[in-house]
């Protein structure tokens, strides 16, 4: 793991708020929202979706972490230890599976299910790198989101310019290297952006 550079007050303060404000527990639900709008047919199915994406989505694994810290078998609600992450990263899964598995059965849009399921996809990928290297999760995870709205909500690409600050947090916290961190977000953008375009042209 990464050693923590020298301590600054307000570095340190900086540092954790931006690891907390775009953690996945804050920014996954934020996200879910965009997704739901930019796809939904209506107003009722956007309450819909972005209930069923946050619940299944970051509900499961959130709930499961939660239950697992308060019987001491995890060390803290971020797990910032790599020996810890393979029940969280099941539980994530286990969530993002059965998503795609219902926005299937209820002929939810398709753009929403193709994220989906890549989402769910990579999740095998990210625990199998996971057991010998602590690639982060924050930025994997927050790429991969704003790869989805580049492609479901038409945002920008500057919006990708977030991921440096978070990267920095993540390093000064001494949480992870800038490799785990760029490594990460590198991951999660381009394993979410190429495969959707593809999707989009067949």
């Amino acid at each position: 793991m990464s050693e923590p550079v020298a301590r600054q007050p307000a570095l340190d303060f900086v540092a954790l708020i931006l690891s907390v404000v775009l953690s996945p527990f804050l920014c996954v639900p934020y996200f879910c929202t965009v997704f739901a709008r930019a796809t939904a047919r209506s107003d009722s199915e956007f309450l819909l979706l972005a209930t069923l994406c946050v619940v299944l989505s970051i509900g499961v694994p959130a709930a499961y972490i939660g239950w697992q810290v308060h019987k001491g078998n995890i060390t803290d609600i971020h797990v910032r230890k790599r020996e810890q992450r393979q029940g969280p990263f099941r539980a994530g899964m286990a969530g993002l599976g059965t998503l795609v598995l219902v926005l299937w059965l209820i002929g939810g849009p398709i753009r929403l299910t193709q994220l989906s399921g890549l989402l769910f996809a990579q999740s095998f990928l990210f625990e199998m790198i996971s057991r010998s290297w602590k690639i982060s999760m924050h930025t994997s995870v927050l790429a991969a989101c704003l790869a989805g709205c580049m492609e479901l909500a038409g945002w920008s690409s500057a919006s990708l310019l977030s991921i440096i600050p978070l990267c920095w947090a993540r390093h000064y916290r001494g949480r992870h290297t800038w490799g785990q961190a760029f490594g990460g977000a590198a991951l999660g953008y381009g394993l979410t952006i190429y495969p959707l375009r593809w999707l989009a042209s067949l």
